[in-house]
């Protein structure tokens, strides 16, 4: 993959990130600040990627002042999909929701304080990166798929409902983020389902967002038997879904070709 052309995806790719957290600090939408934060795993799956051949210090690096501001924006969103989760299970608590309302309000209020030094803060990190890419042969881009989806095989191959399932998941989501920029040096080379991987990392989502669910309607205060009842019973649904997809990873994955390691 030429240098050129990693400059353009990385440029259009930032300026997505960047547009969205504007968007956000400029209208408080839930919305926006998704958005924002999907581009940031996207840029970071990106320079996982172009840093199997940095020869300086890894482009990770210089992301950690914006993956900052994400876990700050990701505060807010927590307290956002713990709204949802309430709604979707119906909890009637007025205490939860206000609590959750106010953290909203007050995160949101906080990004649009510090919303120029966050902009500036990713303007460094934009140039700091950009000044060190370097070109990715082919060859190692096709080797960085091979190596991700043996590990993710070997991941479901004593499939367990933990936190590596979710760190599995994470694992498909670089491939899935990174397969615009991939697909030349794969075409050919790795025939890759994304039909597949998408489907089996959107099972694991929701049962990762079960057992979210479950640990905030049994914390101290908010303990609700009903809810947990009917998340468990959800979870025996998706943990029969996942293990079947998952099984037999490989011939899934790879799409008219056996997945070899070299």
């Amino acid at each position: 993959m030429k240098k050129k052309k990693e400059k353009i995806y990385f440029k259009d790719q930032w300026a997505g990130m960047t547009d969205h957290l504007k968007k956000f600090i400029e209208s408080g939408e839930q919305e926006e600040l998704h958005l924002f934060r999907v581009q940031v795993k996207k840029l970071r799956a990106m320079l996982e990627l172009l840093d199997i051949n940095s020869t300086k210090h890894p482009l990770k690096r210089d992301f950690k002042p914006v993956r900052k501001i994400f876990k700050r924006c990701g505060e807010i969103r927590n307290a956002f999909i713990n709204l949802q989760y309430g709604q979707r299970f119906q909890f009637k608590n007025e205490d939860f929701f206000m609590n959750h309302l106010y953290e909203i309000e007050k995160g949101t209020q906080e990004v649009k304080e510090l919303g120029k030094e966050y902009l500036n803060t990713m303007k460094t990190a934009y140039n700091d990166i950009g000044d060190d890419l370097e070109p990715v042969d082919n060859k190692d881009i096709v080797q960085f798929y091979k190596t991700k989806l043996y590990s993710i095989a070997s991941s479901l191959e004593n499939l367990q409902f933990t936190d590596e399932l979710h760190a599995t998941r994470k694992q498909i989501k670089t491939l899935m983020y990174n397969r615009k920029i991939a697909h030349d040096a794969l075409d050919g080379k790795l025939q890759i389902s994304n039909d597949y991987l998408d489907k089996l990392q959107t099972l694991i989502g929701d049962w990762h967002d079960n057992v979210l669910a479950m640990e905030l309607f049994s914390s101290a205060g908010f303990n609700s038997k009903p809810v947990i009842t009917k998340i468990k019973s959800q979870n025996t649904r998706l943990k029969r879904a996942i293990a079947a997809l998952a099984h037999d990873f490989e011939r899934k994955a790879i799409l008219a070709q056996q997945l070899t390691m070299h």
